[in-house]
């Protein structure tokens, strides 16, 4: 009930201040106030979301640009229209939400437009009518002013229907979303819209076409590739819950080594890509086993010479399993040779100090830790202390001691807790 009567009271707002705005502050160049009103309703279908439902649109720098360029109501024609989103539709968002949106965004590019105004901003379509020279009008410290305006109040706007949605206080909702975090897409969304305003001060509605059309479209190529990042961890993750139904004594066992592993790679330096690249490997080390059978993977007693062997093949499969698969060939080398050792006693390849590969090492000493301190039916968990004291003894001879001691690092500083 909360909720609906704030989306009812943000809807009557927006519609009370547009109103009365639109006597006092006509639209003077409708032409390009439409163009740009297209391109925001465009921009609208590819937004990102945020974690409770939000979203970031591009078409904020148009509505940002209309506002510049011919004033409130013109930017909250552009901003309304920009709301407008056919996938809402589509997927039957309700009605009071859908309205609760395009009301916010009216209600934030209005504030934005009081403050530009009461900073002496003079959108640039009125500057020929005051006797102003447009190029002279628009002051760049008056729209950031404006921007941050438009953010402070679409964030209060929005976090608070998320608060009273969630049931949560306002302040959490705040922390969750990382609302700060967007300050700096809404900065440079918002020097866009001014750079837009110039361009179609000069070169009308054709000029707007030009500009904006490349954003957009750059907008979309963006939007695939997140849909295909996504894809990719689906693909991931459902080779893993594949392994882990087939053994379940390693549940949870891929996720802590991608853990440990990610930890380690951060220790020595290693970029963001290389970091990721060496998540993907360390999620799907283990793939392999997906073809060893059952009963050798869960068997409490000792490994007979056969089923040994069949299990020291999994890196070999594994890695064939990941070359069929274009994205996931790279992290096939590496989990290849996770059971390589720095003095050449490990398999299947007895590859040796830098002959195994860097990700391959760290993969190594995260799948060590966790293997000693997680139960398994031939043996229970070692105390962490224990798994520790083994893994310092083998620094240098099995494992690489640069990634051992970063392992360590990590966990002194995450306060690891003795394992029962």
């Amino acid at each position: 009930m909360k909720l609906r009567s704030y989306y009812f009271a943000t809807v009557v707002a927006a519609v009370l201040a547009f109103g009365w705005l639109a006597q006092t502050t006509p639209v003077r160049d409708w032409k390009s106030v439409l163009v740009l009103g297209a391109f925001a309703f465009l921009a609208e279908t590819l937004a990102f979301q945020l974690p409770l439902s939000g979203s970031v649109s591009l078409g904020f720098a148009l509505g940002f640009a209309a506002l510049l360029y011919d004033g409130p109501v013109a930017a909250s024609l552009v901003a309304l229209v920009g709301s407008v989103s056919i996938q809402d539709v589509r997927d039957h968002r309700p009605v009071d939400v859908q309205l609760f949106n395009s009301a916010q965004l009216v209600l934030s590019i209005l504030a934005a437009s009081g403050v530009f105004l009461w900073l002496g901003g003079l959108p640039l379509a009125w500057a020929a009518d005051q006797g102003f020279v447009s190029a002279a009008a628009l002051s760049l410290g008056a729209a950031l002013l404006a921007a941050t305006a438009f953010f402070l109040v679409n964030i209060a706007l929005v976090g608070e229907a998320l608060a009273l949605r969630a049931e949560l206080p306002l302040a959490q909702v705040l922390r969750e979303q990382s609302f700060v975090s967007y300050w700096i897409s809404f900065l440079t969304l918002a020097l866009l819209g001014f750079v837009l305003a110039r361009v179609v001060d000069s070169a009308g509605w054709v000029g707007a076409v030009l500009l904006a059309a490349p954003f957009v479209i750059a907008r979309k190529t963006f939007r695939v590739y997140l849909e295909l990042s996504a894809a990719y961890a689906d693909t991931v993750r459902s080779l893993v819950q594949a392994l882990e139904a087939k053994d379940p004594y390693t549940r949870g066992h891929s996720e802590r080594v991608a853990e440990y592993a990610k930890a380690i790679a951060g220790g020595l330096g290693l970029s963001v890509a290389q970091i990721e690249r060496v998540e993907i490997a360390a999620l799907l080390h283990d793939v392999g086993k997906i073809g060893i059978p059952e009963a050798t993977l869960s068997k409490a007693g000792p490994l007979t010479a056969e089923e040994y062997a069949e299990i020291r093949e999994h890196p070999a499969k594994g890695a064939s399993v990941l070359l069929e698969v274009e994205f996931l060939a790279e992290a096939a080398s590496t989990v290849a040779a996770h059971h390589e050792r720095m003095d050449g006693t490990g398999y299947p390849m007895r590859l040796s100090a830098d002959d195994i590969p860097l990700d391959a090492r760290i993969l190594a000493v995260a799948d060590a830790y966790d293997a000693m301190t997680s139960s398994r039916p031939y043996r229970a968990a070692l105390r962490h202390e224990s798994a520790v004291q083994e893994l310092v003894a083998v620094a240098g001879t099995q494992l690489d001691r640069l990634a051992v001691d970063a392992l360590l690092s990590h966990l002194q500083s995450r306060g690891a807790v003795q394992e029962s």
